[in-house]
């Protein structure tokens, strides 16, 4: 496909032709993105739908000033904390979604980290699902994101059925002697596992360019392993995919009984369409998914259970809230890292496909101790380029 910042009417399939599907997805980011990539091949008329557009390439990818300062990516919304203060929610509204600026660190969750937990607020509690049933998924999701890293090196590394597709990228210099000294002075350093496209042993053929400016910036060349490049477009290849961009679902509609998602309402070029399905998935991030259900809201949903929005918004956490630090000794916020996912439709199979590829994948969860690298803006490259 071509690339830059055409509109999606250029593109074959991203049409607004039919009003009724077979799946319709909202959010096109880590969940949205990658099931449609999974369901595509079947031959079911699926919908995208996007709030933003396709994030442009441009010299401004890569300057600090433009991305971290400027915030020339970051949306313009407002929202408010608890005691009515705004606030800068830091999301990024364009085809791929958060991924096209995450630092490409692709982390499993732990067995542990699906069971009952203890902490300081009360009981944060088990998911309905095991780290063993969902395992498969994990491996399909590092083979789809080309994930690179090295098994056996991370002491906390939860059992694996199979190894990562590519080999662990390695260190530069500074970082391998950093690496070096903490495995002397006895902890347990490791290759975080990234999802680059980076061929180390061809790089004449090399996607990724090594370059300095990775954590937290787009991609102008395309090489993170990002929803857009690896789950969107080859999606696109698929006549039977239609992606709708600067399409912002304002509602869910229901059924007279409220106990089935029908269809949803859509803002687009300034006029409200709405778009039918036998099936609706919710993968627009943590708050927007929680936000949405809550907009949804009709006297046939608060009949059925009066209390029902209060509880979506209470208990939603989608495919974008990821991100947190996690270390053995301490874990933070599992209250809010280990609710599950709420996701709207008209069957049982919705939430199962939101349990596949990287829906449940911690795309953003790091340990403290892995390759050394720094946090601070701007960042590095995930082959630990920063300087200690």
């Amino acid at each position: 496909h071509p690339l830059g910042t055409m509109r999606a009417q250029s593109f074959p399939g991203i049409v607004s032709g039919m009003d009724t599907y077979d799946v319709i997805i909202v959010g096109t980011g880590a969940g949205g993105g990658t099931l449609a990539r999974h369901l595509a091949p079947s031959g079911k008329r699926i919908l995208l739908l996007e709030r933003g557009d396709w994030l442009p390439r441009e010299p401004q990818n890569w300057l600090a000033q433009d991305v971290f300062v400027d915030n020339r990516y970051v949306s313009e919304d407002t929202w408010y904390d608890e005691k009515g203060k705004p606030f800068q929610p830091q999301i990024h509204y364009f085809v791929g979604g958060a991924t096209k600026l995450y630092g490409a660190a692709l982390y499993r969750l732990r067995a542990e980290d699906f069971g009952e937990l203890q902490h300081h607020d009360g009981v944060s509690p088990a998911w309905p699902i095991s780290y063993d049933e969902l395992e498969p998924y994990y491996t399909k999701a590092e083979q789809l994101y080309e994930v690179h890293g090295a098994r056996g090196e991370d002491p906390t590394e939860p059992p694996t059925s199979a190894p990562y597709p590519h080999p662990a990228v390695s260190h530069e210099p500074r970082i391998q002697q950093l690496s070096d000294q903490l495995a002397t002075a006895g902890y347990h350093p490791f290759h975080a596992p990234c999802g680059i496209l980076l061929d180390e042993q061809n790089t004449p053929y090399s996607t990724c360019v090594r370059c300095a400016n990775c954590d937290g910036f787009p991609c102008p060349v395309h090489a993170k392993a990002d929803a857009e490049v690896l789950g969107v477009r080859p999606a696109l290849e698929h006549e039977n995919v239609t992606l709708l961009t600067n399409a912002k679902a304002t509602r869910l509609e229901t059924n007279e009984a409220g106990n089935a998602v029908t269809g949803v309402v859509v803002e687009r070029d300034g006029a409200t369409e709405s778009y039918t399905g036998d099936l609706v998935v919710l993968a627009c991030g943590a708050a927007n998914t929680a936000r949405l259900l809550l907009l949804s809201a009709n006297d046939s949903i608060r009949t059925a259970s009066p209390t029902a929005p209060t509880r979506s918004g209470a208990t939603s956490c989608s495919t974008t809230a990821w991100q947190c630090w996690h270390s053995p000794a301490k874990r933070t916020r599992p209250s809010t890292r280990r609710r599950l996912a709420s996701t709207t439709s008209t069957s049982e199979a919705t939430t199962s496909s939101s349990r596949s590829g990287t829906s449940r994948w911690s795309a953003s969860h790091r340990h403290r101790c892995s390759t050394g690298r720094s946090r601070a803006r701007p960042s590095s490259h995930p082959s630990g380029r920063s300087s200690a």
